[in-house]
């Protein structure tokens, strides 16, 4: 655009430092009702359309250092060579953030690389000093094979996500070890991973969500704040080491139910969200002191009717004595149980419990949804 403004602008471009290429930056559009399923040859095009205008966009930068370089397309090995020049740019710049999204949704459209071998992410690329600025990356719809005996570029990475990456434990673990200044990692749909360990002086944040084939998490992380893990089944968690966990998320979407007693102990726990799709029976744990005395948030998420079994709610609240803020919302097709009489714990009153939100319910016609942000 520049360059038909002005010939003085012609060549501004070339030095920018942010690179962010998807369709609407070439102004690429999806036609309307396009069966790329049914017509791979339609798709193909699309692809190389895409994989020309990106070369044409890096033969002509000029800029030695980027700060953000992201290319979003649905693409697969069979784009290895492009691809790799791609890394090999944002490496060879000093990129700050890199952003590799290679998924097989256009547009809301799903495309057919699903069943195609996936892009191998080459970290060969970042073994050198000057790599060292990378900051945050983000992979999509790829894998990690191997990894150089010294990957000196990942020296300064402060965030890293994997969605949808194939990547096996061994191969994890050695990444972040050689991410020394790790503070948040994100592994989503990571069917590779079995047993996931993760030992690291400087991770905050963690969080794991649908990897399919997970048994075990093993967590050594001295200051790590909030752990999530989001999945199908129950994995065994173990927390080796993570004492200032302040923030834990566990939540089920199939039928599973999830035991208390693996949670830990966690002085420093202030906020809780679970979310389970079977009724939660009072375990044994809640009625250990000690246990949720620091928690002052609840959030907790019904996916089926717990009937007698909410009075789990309760005796959580028994638990965690200084609890201010509870939040209870249901989803899905609940039918309220007929004649329910839930008892109150004994000698127990909610003192510091100051708000309470309640969502997800709905009644007759003539009646409202309310939700109360005042005092109990």
């Amino acid at each position: 655009m520049t360059d038909v403004l002005s010939p003085r602008w012609r060549h501004l471009w070339e030095n920018i430092d942010h690179l962010t290429l998807h369709m609407d930056t070439f102004g690429m559009q999806v036609p309307a009702n396009s069966d790329y399923r049914g017509n791979p040859d339609l798709w193909n095009s699309e692809a190389t359309k895409f994989v020309n205008k990106v070369n044409g966009v890096l033969r002509h930068h000029k800029c030695n250092r980027i700060k953000k370089f992201e290319v979003k397309f649905p693409l697969s090995s069979v784009h290895s060579s492009e691809i790799d020049h791609w890394v090999a740019f944002a490496a060879a710049s000093s990129s700050e953030m890199l952003n590799l999204v290679l998924s097989d949704y256009l547009c809301g459209v799903r495309v057919p690389t699903k069943h195609s071998e996936r892009y191998n992410f080459p970290l060969k690329h970042y073994v050198d000093l000057r790599c060292c600025q990378l900051h945050y990356m983000f992979l999509s719809t790829c894998r990690l094979e191997t990894v150089p005996a010294n990957l000196i570029g990942f020296s300064y990475l402060f965030a890293l996500q994997l969605d949808y990456v194939q990547v096996v434990d061994e191969v994890l673990q050695s990444i972040i070890s050689s991410c020394r200044a790790l503070h948040h990692l994100y592994l989503r749909r990571c069917d590779k991973l079995i047993n996931l360990r993760t030992s690291h002086a400087e991770l905050v944040t963690l969080e794991v969500s649908n990897c399919w084939k997970l048994l075990s998490i093993s967590i050594h992380a001295e200051k790590l704040k909030c752990f999530s893990y989001m999945g199908n089944k129950f994995v065994n968690i173990e927390y080796e080491c993570a004492p200032v966990l302040c923030e834990l998320n566990a939540l089920f979407r199939l039928h599973c139910e999830f035991p208390l007693d693996c949670i830990g102990a966690f002085p420093e726990l202030k906020t809780l969200r679970l979310q389970f799709p079977s009724r939660l029976r009072v375990s044994h744990i809640l009625h250990l002191s000690g246990r949720f005395t620091g928690l002052k948030e609840i959030m907790l998420y019904l996916l089926t009717s717990w009937k007698k079994s909410i009075r789990f709610v309760a005796y959580l609240l028994k638990a965690a004595h200084l609890v201010e803020r509870l939040e209870l919302e249901a989803h899905g097709n609940l039918r309220p149980p007929k004649k329910l009489k839930i008892r109150w714990p004994k000698n127990f009153t909610p003192t510091r419990l100051r708000t309470i939100r309640i969502g997800g319910f709905s009644g007759e016609s003539e009646m409202h949804t309310y939700t109360d942000e005042g005092g109990v």
